[in-house]
C-alpha cells in the first residue's frame, strides 16, 4: 500500500505544496504547486504573521477542477529553514521491556522518547531524529531496528537535527493559526540531501548549494549524510532589485528580464536591447552589456558570501582540501543562465553543477525539499514523543 506525504514549505516568495509516494526508493509527485506570499519573511524569520496565516488558511482546500484535485492540506511535513541548524551524534541504550527479552516496536519508541526529551547542549528545539544503526547484545550492527531479535538491551546511533527555538515557534504558530495540522517537521537542507542521495551519480561528501530568491543555504554533505550548514542574506531577488534601480522599470519586468537573459557572454556584432523606457528625454533602451554588468556585480558578492560561509564550514570539520568538493546547487537562483561559467570562471572547484529533480511532474530545483520530505517520511520513522524528560549523553557531531 502506498503511504502517501503533504509536503508544506513556505519560503520567502510562495507557500509550496507536494502531495506524493515513494515506491521503488523513488518519488512519485500526485500534486505540487505554489502559491505566492511575496516580501511575508525576511532571512527566514517572519515579517507579517497574520497575513502569512490568512494566505495558508485562503489556501486550503487546493481546488483544481482541470486536474480534478480537492487536496486538504493536513497532517502535513512542515518544511524549515536551515538558519541556526545544529546537527547532533547520538547514542542512547535501553533495557528491553519484554521478560522475553524480545525487542518490540515499544523499545525503539522508548530510546526515541529518552533523546528527545535530554536537554540539548545549545538552546534550540529538536526537530528530527534520524536513525543511523542499532546494537545489541552480541555485538551485532543493524540498520534498521532490529524488531523480533533477542536481546537484554538495545543501542541506537542517530542524529539529532535542532534549528533555534524562534524559527520553531514561529513556523509552528502560523501553520497551527491556519489550523493546518504538523505530523512531522524536516529541516530543508536535510530534506534535499536525503534526495540526493537517491542518485546513483551524486557523490558521498559535496556542497549543497540552496540559492533562494532571498538567502542561500550552504550545506556539507559527508558519506551522503548532512553534518552542518550555513546561511547568509543573498537570493535571486538581489539581482532583480539592482535591475529595478537601475533601469527605472518594476519589479515584474525586471524579473522577466533576468530569466530571460541571465548573465549572456555571447561576443555579438550588434548591441541587443534588453528594454526600453520612457525618461524625459523619450524612450531610451538598455542593452545586454548593462545587464550582464549588473549581474556580474552581483554575483561577485554572492560568490564572496559562498566562499565565507564554505571556509567556516571546511574549519569546523578540518577539510584542508575543500576545493576537491563539489559544488552541486539546487533551489530557483541556480537557474540562473550564465551562473555555472561564472563560477566555473573563478578556478576555485573541480566540480561545480546545477541540479534538477528527477521526479516526474518535480523537475524544477525550488522543489527538492518537498521530495525530499517525501522520501523521508517513506525512509525514516516519525520519532516524535512528548514523553518526560530522561536524562542521555548527547555530544556535538564533529
Amino acid at each position: 500500500m502506498k503511504r502517501k506525504t503533504i509536503a508544506l514549505e513556505i519560503s520567502h516568495k510562495f507557500i509550496k505544496v507536494a502531495a506524493g509516494f515513494v515506491r521503488d526508493d523513488k518519488v512519485y509527485l500526485d500534486f505540487t504547486k505554489k502559491i505566492p506570499i511575496n516580501h511575508l519573511l525576511e532571512n527566514g524569520a517572519i515579517k507579517e504573521k497574520d497575513a502569512l496565516i490568512r494566505e495558508l488558511s485562503r489556501m486550503n482546500p487546493i481546488v483544481d477542477q482541470e486536474y480534478l484535485i480537492n487536496l486538504l492540506v493536513n497532517n502535513v511535513s512542515l518544511i524549515l529553514p536551515p538558519y541556526g541548524l545544529e546537527v547532533y551524534q547520538t547514542h542512547q541504550m535501553t533495557s528491553v521491556i519484554s521478560s522475553e527479552k524480545i525487542i518490540n516496536e515499544l523499545d525503539i519508541k522508548n530510546i526515541y522518547s529518552i533523546i528527545r526529551n535530554k536537554k540539548l547542549p545549545v538552546d534550540n528545539d529538536l526537530i528530527d531524529i534520524i536513525p543511523e544503526a542499532f546494537s545489541i547484545d552480541n555485538g551485532n550492527m543493524y540498520a534498521q531496528a532490529p524488531i523480533g531479535k533477542t536481546s537484554s538491551a538495545i543501542t541506537a546511533y542517530t542524529k539529532v537535527y535542532t534549528v533555534p527555538k524562534r524559527i520553531n515557534q514561529e513556523y509552528s504558530d502560523v501553520v497551527k493559526g491556519a489550523n493546518i495540522q504538523v505530523n512531522r517537521k524536516i529541516v530543508s537542507s536535510f530534506a534535499a540531501s536525503e534526495l540526493l542521495s537517491t542518485y546513483s551519480d551524486t557523490p558521498a561528501n559535496y556542497f549543497l548549494v540552496d540559492i533562494g530568491s532571498a538567502s542561500t543555504s550552504v550545506s556539507l554533505i559527508g558519506n551522503k549524510t548532512l553534518l552542518a550548514s550555513r546561511s547568509f542574506p543573498w537570493g535571486g531577488d538581489n539581482i532583480t532589485d539592482r535591475i529595478v534601480s537601475s533601469f527605472n522599470i518594476n519589479e515584474v519586468e525586471a524579473e522577466k528580464i533576468k530569466i530571460m537573459f541571465g548573465l549572456d557572454k555571447r561576443q555579438l556584432k550588434f548591441k541587443y536591447a534588453v528594454c526600453t523606457f520612457e525618461s524625459e528625454a523619450g524612450s531610451s533602451e538598455h542593452y545586454v552589456e548593462e545587464l550582464n554588468q549588473i549581474i556580474e556585480t552581483e554575483l561577485a558578492e554572492f560568490y564572496k558570501k559562498l566562499l565565507i560561509a564554505i571556509e567556516e564550514l571546511a574549519r569546523a570539520y578540518s577539510i584542508n582540501d575543500y576545493q576537491t568538493l563539489p559544488l552541486l546547487l539546487i533551489g530557483g537562483g541556480s537557474k540562473l543562465k550564465g551562473i555555472i561559467p561564472y563560477l566555473v570562471s573563478k578556478n576555485e572547484f573541480n566540480t561545480i553543477e546545477a541540479l534538477s529533480p528527477r521526479s516526474i511532474g518535480g523537475r524544477d530545483p525550488s522543489l527538492f525539499a518537498l521530495l525530499g520530505a517525501i522520501y523521508i517520511n517513506h525512509k525514516y520513522p516519525n520519532t516524535k514523543s512528548g514523553d518526560k524528560q530522561i536524562n542521555v549523553n548527547v555530544s556535538r557531531e564533529e
